[in-house]
């Protein structure tokens, strides 16, 4: 039985899909900008306010340090989502699993904004408070993959793959975007003190309205197109006993690619809107609404980047803007805390601004990129894998490292050099990537 099932389409077997292309793309991109809200608006609560009442401590340092080490455990969870949602969305299909990620990183959020503090309830608030990361960390585990793939395994998308995934990488700066807008909204209207005691709850709690809607929509979604197909030719759902097995078998290459590639972006995102933010407020002196904002409008430029750098790799391959991407955030992490350090909010923003660009060069065509390293019947469980495991890595460890390292050496010189080694494991690791399926089975191939 073949793997690919776009190859499948053009023999005719099974009948297409009713959703169209763009309600497909509507549909999943919502979903996963809600979950990216949910997932950045703790990020940035942990590096403004949650420290303080969920990690007391006579070292302000050190209670940020602990609160973004409570954001990274959500990364820790993340592979394990990768390879549940996966193993299941593989077997069963895409849409169940989507579903219920959406579900649970909703009950997660809202209960957060509910949780008493250190000073109500003692050590049972952290404690609370690291098994709802956990919680969504699972959840986003098993969101990216599956989005990107409803989109993706579509046959609308076939010649335009690199544009249509990029929505899914787009959802991202949207989410934080919304994220932030409303924490910046918040906290302009009501005193800071207020805002530290209680306001911080207050975008949490409104997030459920975002999950209601978010939910009704992904429910009037079909399955994957491609998918459907698989379980078509197999005559049952399936495909494959244990899809990581499988995974590693068949695609080893394409399982470091896909970490080796993810390790970039993840390590670059989450060092400019969750440390580079604390940083701005802590060490510099700016405002959480000045630093919220600046990081707001970064992230306008970011959606536009990877909207640009998918359209792009259409035409010329999914490498060139990748490579441009990473590599320009390499160098310019060197100029980012400088400018941020200059305590002048224009050339901050430019800081925040022109490193997010780059990295949305890398971000845009990475969907279709990592989808096209997988067959079929492994798919959900490759991307989710590899791209999970890089954000322990990449994204987990990274704020709370340059925390770190920020209290010893007093510099941000051994942050940027850290970030700049990742971003060139990253762009040796696209350069030199060749494409994980055969000849036979290149349904996703590079347009």
């Amino acid at each position: 039985m073949t793997q690919d099932a776009v190859a499948a389409t053009n023999k005719g077997a099974p009948q297409a899909s009713k959703n169209s292309i763009r309600k497909v793309t509507t549909a999943s991109m919502v979903g996963t900008v809600i979950e990216w809200f949910d997932f950045n608006l703790f990020g940035a609560m942990a590096a403004l306010v949650l420290g303080p009442l969920f990690f007391p401590s006579d070292n302000p340092l050190t209670s940020t340090l602990l609160s973004l080490a409570t954001f990274g455990v959500a990364f820790v969870a993340r592979p394990f989502g990768g390879i549940v949602f996966g193993h299941f969305g593989d077997k069963y299909g895409r849409k169940k699993m989507l579903v219920l990620a959406l579900l649970m990183m909703g009950i997660g959020t809202f209960a957060i904004g509910l949780l008493p503090t250190y000073a109500s309830i003692g050590i049972a608030a952290p404690i609370l408070l690291v098994t709802l990361r956990l919680i969504q960390g699972l959840a986003l585990g098993g969101e990216y993959g599956g989005a990107v793939l409803m989109v993706v395994e579509h046959e609308g998308a076939a010649k335009r793959r690199g544009f249509f995934g990029a929505w899914m990488g787009s959802a991202s700066p949207i989410g934080y975007i919304l994220a932030a807008g409303l924490i910046a909204l918040t906290s302009a209207f009501m005193p800071e003190d207020a805002f530290n005691s209680w306001g911080w709850r207050i975008p949490f709690l409104l997030s459920a309205i975002m999950v209601i809607v978010g939910l009704y929509i992904r429910l009037s979604l079909e399955e994957s197109q491609a998918f459907k197909e698989v379980v078509e030719q197999s005559k049952t759902t399936e495909v494959v006993k244990i899809p990581l097995m499988e995974m590693f078998k068949r695609y080893p290459r394409s399982v470091l690619s896909s970490i080796g590639a993810s390790l970039g972006i993840h390590a670059g995102y989450y060092l400019s809107i969750i440390f580079a933010l604390s940083y701005a407020r802590n060490e510099v002196g700016f405002s959480a609404t000045a630093g919220l904002v600046m990081v707001l409008i970064a992230s306008v430029f970011y959606f536009s980047a990877i909207m640009v750098s998918g359209h792009i790799s259409d035409k010329v391959g999914r490498k060139p803007p990748m490579l441009i991407g990473v590599i320009g955030f390499a160098v310019w992490v060197f100029a980012l805390f400088p400018l941020i350090a200059t305590g002048n909010p224009l050339f901050a923003g430019i800081g925040f601004s022109v490193g997010l660009i780059f990295l949305g060069l890398l971000y845009g065509p990475m969907s279709t990129w990592l989808a096209e390293l997988f067959g079929t019947q492994v798919r959900y469980t490759g991307i989710s894998f590899g791209y999970t495991i890089a954000a322990v890595i990449g994204g987990g460890i990274t704020p709370a490292l340059a925390v770190a390292l920020m209290d010893s050496y007093e510099s941000t010189i051994p942050i940027s050099l850290f970030a700049a080694g990742i971003s060139i494991i990253a762009f040796l690791t696209i350069l030199f990537t060749r494409r994980g399926l055969s000849h036979e089975e290149e349904d996703l191939s590079n347009v």
